[in-house]
């Protein structure tokens, strides 16, 4: 799959190797998952306002209700959802938006959907996280939200709506919240992971990979999320069949397409990535299988250029977590 030259504000980033004094807190922090998985207060779970995000059928007709219940019993979803309403309310008529209402019609529940809930994750993750490096936390977020869209984008391509696509959104969103507890208990050592590539390759690589999506999805079972984003967090490191769980095959192959998103003709990407995007060693032909598995090995381009094109609404989207 060709990628193209990297835009000149998306350099890739450089990797820094680690120590073997790095390497093996490293590898005593991943072999002790399950204990951190039972400390409460390590990283709270997300707001009960996700989980009725997440319950909502945006295809019924009483959707835009109680969507627009949902966002008004929250001030800080209410001002995020009437600035972006405005926005496009400027761009089209010059006419301002005071309601919620009228800012879920303005922008279509979709993007309702996928604002808020960003919003809530973004204030969720900026209240608990505590990396020494704001700008790593952004590129982070970054990344998750590139899976998310890129999630939401091959869900929609998907013939027989194999996957909800609210819910590959959500799933591409927080399949990594292993990572970022990992991040809590050991901000610096984490940091220092994440600037050496994840140390793909090697067995510390292997163990983060079984720590990191045990984790996750032992986080997402106890807050309550769907069982679809607890299975897609279990496994999107593993070899997968459509039928065993399409969710999981969206998230996966989004998850490998990242470069390609930022270094897209379309690309409207402003923000320099400073940290190593993904922690994936998947070969060439793994991600052609998934790409024949999901039936889409000729619309990839178009996908990834549609969510290159949504560059700027991404990357307000991750400087939420910056405050």
């Amino acid at each position: 799959m060709p990628t193209g030259a990297p835009a000149s504000s998306q350099a890739v980033a450089t990797t820094r190797p680690l120590s073997p004094e790095d390497q093996a807190a490293l590898t005593d922090l991943f072999t002790r998952w399950e204990g951190l998985a039972m400390q409460q207060d390590l990283l709270p779970p997300l707001s009960p306002l996700a989980s009725r995000l997440l319950s909502l059928d945006l295809d019924e007709s009483l959707a835009t209700v109680e969507l627009a219940k949902i966002v008004e019993s929250d001030p800080v979803l209410t001002a995020r959802i009437l600035g972006l309403a405005n926005a496009v309310a400027i761009t089209r008529t010059g006419k301002p938006i005071y309601e919620v209402m009228g800012a879920v019609i303005r922008l279509g529940a979709q993007a309702v959907f996928e604002a808020a809930f960003a919003q809530l994750a973004a204030l969720w993750l900026r209240q608990s996280y505590q990396l020494p490096d704001k700008s790593q936390l952004r590129d982070l977020w970054l990344e998750y939200l590139l899976t998310a869209f890129c999630s939401r984008e091959i869900a929609g391509a998907l013939e027989e709506a194999k996957v909800e696509a609210p819910i590959a959104y959500a799933a591409g969103l927080l399949h990594d919240v292993g990572t970022l507890a990992l991040s809590c208990a050991e901000p610096g050592l984490i940091s220092r992971f994440i600037h050496a590539g994840y140390a793909i390759g090697t067995p510390v690589h292997d163990a983060f990979v079984a720590a990191h999506s045990a984790l996750s999805a032992t986080l997402l079972q106890r807050w309550g999320t769907p069982a679809a984003l607890v299975k897609v967090a279990a496994r999107h490191h593993q070899d997968f069949t459509l039928e065993a769980s399409a969710a999981t095959g969206v998230v996966f192959l989004a998850d490998h397409l990242h470069k390609r998103i930022l270094a897209h003709e379309r690309s409207d990407f402003q923000h320099k990535v400073t940290a190593p995007l993904g922690c994936f060693d998947a070969a060439d032909d793994q991600i052609g299988a998934a790409l024949t598995n999901l039936g889409l090995a000729g619309e990839i381009d178009e996908i990834v250029g549609r969510v290159a094109s949504e560059g700027r609404r991404i990357e307000m989207l991750a400087a939420a977590v910056a405050g």
